[in-house]
């Protein structure tokens, strides 16, 4: 019997991987979880393309750039929620 499973070192699954990081980077409510999503999708994309073939290469660079959008979108949002819970840690006001 073949062994059941996925091939990490796949291309087509890191790009797999790279789209599910995505989804999960824009739906979760954290923004700073979130930008670490599109970070770890950004790093898969970018392993792709450095290692695909022609046409994984090409939408792995589709993926990044939609990544790159939605990481500088996201950066404000979650740089305020980062000083928001600076300021909570400080005061103590973390429940």
């Amino acid at each position: 019997m073949a062994k059941a499973g996925l091939n990490i070192s796949d291309p087509k699954v890191l790009i797999g991987l790279s789209v599910f990081f995505v989804l999960i980077g824009g739906m979760v409510i954290d923004p700073l979880a979130g930008l670490t999503c599109l970070a770890l999708a950004g790093i898969l994309a970018l392993i792709v393309s450095l290692r695909g073939t022609r046409r994984l290469r090409y939408v792995a660079f589709l993926l990044l750039i939609i990544i790159v959008t939605l990481a500088v979108s996201k950066f404000p949002e979650a740089g305020h929620h980062l000083k928001v819970y600076k300021s909570k840690t400080v005061t103590g006001d973390i429940k």
